[in-house]
């Protein structure tokens, strides 16, 4: 797991030590902390996909089925 996760904001990261959201702002401390993470080398997290459970789908599935896990 890598110090920050995207988001599908693309002004937005996850630092993943506390789950604090940093905005693209150049005066904030924490995003300037991020890039230079990333000038450094850092490879941040891809974005968390979203999984929706379709429960009551008809007929109804198992929790393997709808995650497509044999």
């Amino acid at each position: 797991m890598a110090d920050y996760r995207l988001t599908t904001n693309p002004d937005m990261v996850i630092r993943t030590a506390d789950g604090a959201f940093i905005p693209n702002d150049d005066a904030n401390m924490d995003w300037q902390a991020y890039q230079q993470w990333l000038e450094d080398g850092g490879v941040p997290d891809p974005v968390t996909p979203k999984i929706t459970a379709a429960l009551d789908a008809k007929p109804a599935k198992t929790t393997n089925q709808i995650l497509g896990v044999a």
